[in-house]
């Protein structure tokens, strides 16, 4: 078994973001964003947990596709979505 570090593809994603970010052209993705693997076993728990929290979902995946989902829980639908 290898110690390796092989970083995820939610990690590469938010690595990327980060040195956007302090490199002042800022993120592409929305502020307090959760980055997750798209192949996690419990990926729905993730995005609902996110969407309790208030949070934008990037989800990753390993051919670094990435998609941003905007998560609103049953008490917020009533709020429009950011533009």
């Amino acid at each position: 078994m290898s110690s390796e570090y092989i970083p995820s593809p939610a990690a590469i994603a938010m690595d990327e973001a980060i040195e956007l970010d302090i490199a002042e052209n800022g993120s592409p993705y929305p502020h307090r964003a959760t980055f997750l693997n798209a192949d996690w076993p419990h990926l729905a728990d993730e995005i609902a947990r996110a969407g309790d929290e208030g949070r934008a979902v990037v989800l990753c995946y390993a051919d670094g596709t990435r998609r941003i989902l905007e998560v609103r829980s049953p008490a917020q639908r009533a709020e429009p979505l950011a533009s």
